[in-house]
């Protein structure tokens, strides 16, 4: 008997996967400089004797081992790296570029969370959608409709999506990559308390979640305007980064963003029950 399912799988990417398609490099990045970091790089001795009998290289070609509880590297004099390349100090570069990728991912996701999310909201609750939430209307205050669109939407039946794409459009000008806004793409999709949920599904004191999110936005912004310097001192030297304060950060993004999507699929699916749509 002939199979009939479908051959052709849709093509529609979630916004959650590819949040997590866009996480990805930066927990790379993290694994990688566990794995080049050492307390000192090796060039002679025991175990860099037989690591080159193995590989078969001559005893006048430099050698570098990297060993830690994790990884054991040989680097060979042709892959041409210098051994300050491996310093701590030139690794820790890994780490800041793990925090801006992290908030690369959350820039891409919050918008396309409103984009798929934001007109079926807006076909449920019709005019009233917009909270009354005085931190969102200052976020969008420069929201407006023109006499012309305000007659088009009396008779559009494609309304939703219109709004919906204003409100996108408005984004794009915008940094949504804060705590306000995840306040605000949370409010737009019905969720009354977006921080206080995202603390409970989480478990997590709702300031220091608040206050991680910032501190991470706002390091993103100075690895990549000021070579990691301080907004306060442009021209001071390059702040410190460890890699447990980068975990951190870059795990924090993750975690919110993973706790704002259950929470919204579960309001859409409540709309939808609600609502009828």
């Amino acid at each position: 008997m002939t199979s009939t399912i479908p051959s052709v799988v849709s093509s529609f990417i979630s916004p959650r996967q590819a949040f997590e398609d866009n996480m990805r490099p930066a927990e790379l990045l993290l694994r990688v400089y566990r794995l080049l970091e050492c307390e000192a790089i090796q060039s002679d001795g025991d175990l860099v004797k037989s690591l080159r009998d193995v590989v078969g290289a001559k005893t006048d070609e430099d050698l570098m081992l990297i060993y830690n509880e994790i990884f054991i590297g040989l680097i060979r004099e042709k892959a041409q790296i210098p051994s300050s390349a491996l310093k701590r100090s030139a690794l820790n570069n890994l780490l800041r570029q793990a925090v801006v990728v992290s908030c690369t991912a959350l820039d891409a996701y919050l918008p396309a969370l409103l984009r798929v999310n934001l007109p079926i909201v807006i076909e449920a609750k019709g005019r009233s959608f917009f909270p009354q939430d005085k931190d969102l209307r200052e976020y969008f205050q420069d929201l407006t409709f023109d006499l012309d669109e305000t007659l088009r939407l009396l008779s559009d039946p494609n309304a939703p999506e219109y709004i919906a794409g204003k409100i996108l459009g408005l984004t794009k000008f915008k940094y949504l990559s804060s705590k306000k806004g995840i306040h605000a793409v949370g409010a737009l999709l019905a969720i009354e308390k977006p921080w206080r949920d995202i603390a409970e599904k989480l478990q997590r004191d709702q300031k220091d979640l608040m206050g991680t999110i910032d501190e991470t936005t706002r390091r993103r912004n100075d690895v990549v305007h000021r070579a990691d310097r301080p907004q306060t001192d442009p021209t001071g030297a390059m702040q410190g980064i460890s890699y447990v304060w980068a975990k951190q950060a870059v795990d924090t993004v993750g975690h919110v963003c993973l706790a704002l999507d259950e929470l919204v699929v579960q309001r859409m699916g409540e709309l939808r029950i609600e609502e009828g749509v």
